[in-house]
């Protein structure tokens, strides 16, 4: 078994060091974009070369980093270009001495698949731009020192004597996104972009909308000569970027546009690298996710992931299952969720049920999360829970939340999904009404805040075609008890102690900005992600959950 690390970006090899770069076969093209990296760098005069008997005594010098990289066609596999980006070490900065905040936003998923959804109802435009070496962009926040690059000698001497003194950022370097991303945010302030008040990685300037995702950029307008404009002024004002046409791949998704009216996400290379890392061979596969009658716990007498004959790395590969459910393949979420929850102490169930996972993903790997909007349906969310469903009085003992109810949502946008979740609940419910009620008070959560989004593309004058969700509830056909929590909150006996924070939808439920309806177990679509399903409910439901 390889050597158990957290969750990596490495996609067939192609990410590696320096000293491994120069091992392959092709090490003369990681040279090359080596060089073009260091010239970039001079050409903007983004360091200084002094002596180190001129580093002050008291400050350390940081070593730099080599990350190479094939960049490959997320459809064909191609090698489309070979690069070398220069970091700093982050993990030897010190807090308070050469770094302080970190924090950094980036733009929320649902709020760029909203934008897709608006693109293709109201016929607007697209376009994609990459902020080339952005992080170096910014100026430095405090007096840096770095060691040179492997590879790199200077005609002053030896290497050993000379240090850089960083007059920029680079990348790895703690602070460097949070720099990066105040100084975007000037940029565009400049050029008169606003930022939203909800999601503060989107901009608005009259009828274009901009939203920012580290370095990676999308406009939505209304034709594609005005964000051309858009996008020379933003060159003009020293941003480096690239316009990179219509959205292809962004941020590790493919973007395909089937037709005017369809767009759809997949991730293939990514659902290959999981098939390549758990290596399933000439296995069978499977037409769903998870085995309708099981239900995963801690299985404490079971010998560990790490015992058996496993040949993949569990917590990597769980990651990059992570990744898929979050951006593409929804319908992934309950399997993947319940196999996430023992990353920390897997056993051999565990194991076995990411290998039944990926036979289901070698199976669907075509699939992926498709765009084609219906007007007439507007904005709905369906949650439920599953009360309880995990409990087991053999496993209680060593898993207390066996015990805890699973809730699930997922919120449409003109019949395309655009957020969904799967998560046990923070406390035991007492009851079926006390779980749905909770998991109603969760999706919600997520549900206002897109509200207040619409609300706010509306007021500036952005085509909306609704802004109040309408919001299904399971009702067991002994339970309208949460129907009638949230609709009528009075105190009862059975139902007072559910915590304060769960009722705070109910403001606008009294307003009328949310309408809270009933519905059948059969057409609850969030029952695929709280529980395992026959096949035939699952696949009936992962129609909807991947916007077929």
């Amino acid at each position: 078994m390889r050597h158990p690390i957290a969750f990596h970006a490495e996609m067939m090899g192609d990410i590696m060091y320096f000293h491994q770069a120069m091992q392959q076969p092709d090490a003369g093209e990681f040279v090359k974009a080596a060089i073009k990296e260091i010239n970039r760098h001079i050409e903007h005069k983004r360091w200084k070369l002094i002596k180190r008997s001129e580093v002050p005594e008291d400050v350390d010098v940081i070593p730099s980093v080599w990350a190479m990289r094939r960049k490959r066609d997320l459809m064909t596999n191609e090698i489309l270009k070979y690069k070398s980006r220069l970091n700093i070490h982050g993990g030897k900065q010190v807090y308070g001495m050469n770094y302080f905040e970190t924090y950094a936003p980036v733009v929320t998923w649902f709020t760029i698949r909203l934008i897709i959804v608006m693109a293709i109802l109201f016929t607007l435009s697209l376009r994609q731009i990459d902020f080339v070496q952005a992080y170096p962009q910014a100026p430095i926040e405090t007096d840096m020192y770095m060691e040179l690059p492997k590879g790199i000698e200077t005609r002053h001497g030896s290497s050993k004597d000379h240090m850089l003194m960083l007059l920029s950022n680079l990348y790895c370097q703690k602070q460097a996104g949070r720099l990066w991303n105040t100084y975007l945010v000037e940029k565009l302030c400049s050029i008169e972009f606003q930022p939203s008040l909800i999601d503060e990685c989107v901009f608005f300037r009259d009828d274009v909308i901009f939203i920012v995702y580290v370095d990676d950029g999308i406009f939505l307008g209304p034709n594609d000569q005005s964000l051309t404009n858009v996008i020379r002024e933003i060159s003009a004002v020293g941003l480096d970027i690239e316009d990179q046409g219509h959205p292809a791949d962004y941020v590790g998704v493919t973007i395909t546009k089937h037709s005017n009216v369809c767009i759809e996400f997949t991730q293939r290379a990514l659902i290959d690298a999981i098939i390549n890392d758990v290596n399933i061979g000439n296995a069978y596969t499977k037409p769903v996710p998870a085995k309708a009658t099981q239900q995963l716990h801690a299985y404490k007498g079971s010998p560990r992931f790490d015992e058996c004959d496993f040949d993949f790395n569990y917590r990597s590969v769980t990651g990059k299952l992570n990744y898929l459910t979050q951006t593409s393949r929804s319908d992934l979420l309950f399997a993947t969720h319940q196999v996430a929850k023992y990353s920390s102490n897997p056993r051999k169930e565990h194991g076995e049920v990411i290998v039944y996972i990926v036979r289901y993903l070698k199976k669907t790997r075509h699939l992926g999360l498709k765009f084609r909007p219906n007007e007439s349906k507007g904005f709905e969310c369906y949650c439920d829970a599953d009360f309880a469903g995990n409990w087991n009085k053999d496993f209680a003992p060593h898993d207390p939340s066996t015990a805890k109810s699973r809730s699930g949502w997922v919120i449409f946008y003109a019949r395309c999904p655009i957020i969904w979740a799967a998560k046990l609940q923070s406390q035991v419910a007492l009851s079926t009404t006390e779980a749905e009620y909770i998991a109603m008070s969760m999706a919600l959560s997520d549900v206002i805040p897109i509200m207040e989004l619409m609300t706010e593309f509306r007021e500036r004058n952005f085509k909306v075609i609704c802004t109040q969700p309408q919001v299904y509830c399971k009702v067991f056909e002994d339970n309208s008890g949460a129907l009638e929590l949230a609709r009528l909150p009075k105190l009862r006996p059975r139902t007072k102690h559910i915590n304060i924070c769960y009722h705070h939808f109910q403001e606008h439920e009294r307003l009328g900005l949310i309408k809270i309806l009933p519905i059948s177990t059969d057409d609850q679509i969030a029952d695929a992600l709280t529980k395992p399903l026959a096949q035939n409910a699952c696949c009936r439901h992962h129609k909807y959950l991947c916007g077929a």
